[in-house]
């Protein structure tokens, strides 16, 4: 039997940054389960999508999710229509309770 997500990678990346904010690509990518070329390539999709932001101290990036752009994020997919904008609107609100302020890295 093949094994299937309900989450996308873009989604477990969204949700472990929320919570995350101070994260690391590696950092990322060892949570969600990814390698961390396909962590970059996920978190580069939603840097351009101007869902998350990228911040640098030093030689490290950190990433941030910018939820003033999330919410304004238009649906999209093979059927933006089937989605409500209640979902949506769940969503965000749900993580925006997980949100935790940015505080000391989280160790790998």
């Amino acid at each position: 039997m093949r094994r299937w997500g309900f989450l996308t990678s873009h989604a477990l990346i969204l949700i472990f940054v929320t919570q995350h904010s101070r994260s690391t690509v590696r950092e990322i990518s060892n949570a969600v389960g990814l390698t961390e070329r396909a962590s970059h390539s996920t978190l580069q999709d939603l840097r351009e999508a101007g869902i998350i932001d990228r911040k640098q101290e030093g030689r490290r990036n950190y990433y941030t999710v910018n939820f003033d752009h999330l919410t304004n994020y238009r649906r999209e997919g093979t059927a933006p229509d089937l989605v409500p904008d209640r979902f949506v609107a769940a969503l965000v609100g749900a993580l925006l309770a997980v949100e935790t302020p940015a505080g000391p890295t989280p160790s790998p």
